[in-house]
């Protein structure tokens, strides 16, 4: 059986997002967010960090726009009824989310990337800006190695009971700064494929200088740039960026 989803709403691939997403950052995270005891996570995905980081008393208000990534993100929640006073989570995306308050920090993980221009990281920097409090703290990381082609390839393997799953990742770069991703999964039983998912979305190429400017324009200051979750400092042509700037708009 074949499947194909061209919306990045993850409806057939919310299920499988955890047992591939396994970067090791949620130690990274809980750094800043244990400053003040609360964050604001925005792209908050399945809680992957936002539920360790509750389970350490820190309240966490949780963005998420596809549906299919809330209902798992329900789920795990529904079965930690403990955490239900430190978790808020909410529909939205970063352009357009509205609480009504501010948070001395906030962070988006592996998000970034899906702000298609400048525009989109201008807006969703400025509305984020609005939710943090004077001097807060925002926090985030963007892959910086996107610039070519790369053929459909292995990307991870995990067994899940009787079954393997088996993730191939690919991309073709298109005009206006974007690359188009494709994402294929296998499950595999006794041998034999028995179910194949593929999906495909776009996500923005930038640079560190355009980076920069997007969060000059939304009035943050950019205060440290790493290169890894270990807070290696940045190095030019590093692939991964990781920033930590400040809200100054309320100058």
């Amino acid at each position: 059986m074949t499947s194909q989803s061209d919306d990045r709403s993850y409806g057939k691939t919310a299920h499988l997002y955890d047992l591939f997403d396994r970067k090791e950052n949620i130690e990274f995270f809980y750094h800043y967010a244990s400053q003040a005891d609360e964050v604001l996570d925005i792209g908050a995905g399945t809680g992957r960090i936002a539920i360790p980081l509750a389970e350490r008393g820190l309240q966490v208000c949780c963005v998420e726009p596809p549906p299919a990534m809330r209902r798992e993100f329900e789920k795990k929640l529904a079965r930690r009824p403990e955490l239900a006073d430190r978790i808020w989570l909410i529909s939205g995306d970063a352009r357009s989310f509205d609480v009504h308050r501010t948070f001395p920090s906030a962070f988006l993980s592996g998000c970034f990337d899906h702000f298609l221009d400048d525009q989109e990281r201008r807006a969703s920097l400025l509305n984020i800006g609005r939710h943090l409090a004077p001097n807060g703290i925002l926090v985030f990381d963007v892959f910086l190695g996107l610039m070519k082609d790369t053929p459909l390839s292995p990307a991870g393997r995990v067994g899940v009971g009787t079954r393997k799953i088996r993730r191939f990742v690919g991309g073709k770069v298109l005009p206006g700064q974007k690359k188009e991703v494709t994402l294929v999964f296998e499950v595999v039983q006794d041998g034999q494929i028995v179910e194949r998912i593929k999906e495909r979305g776009l996500v923005g190429i930038t640079s560190r200088g355009n980076v920069h400017r997007a969060l000059k324009e939304a009035g943050f200051e950019v205060s440290r740039e790493w290169r890894d979750y270990d807070f290696k400092p940045y190095q030019e042509g590093d692939s991964l960026l990781i920033v930590e700037a400040r809200n100054q708009s309320w100058r």
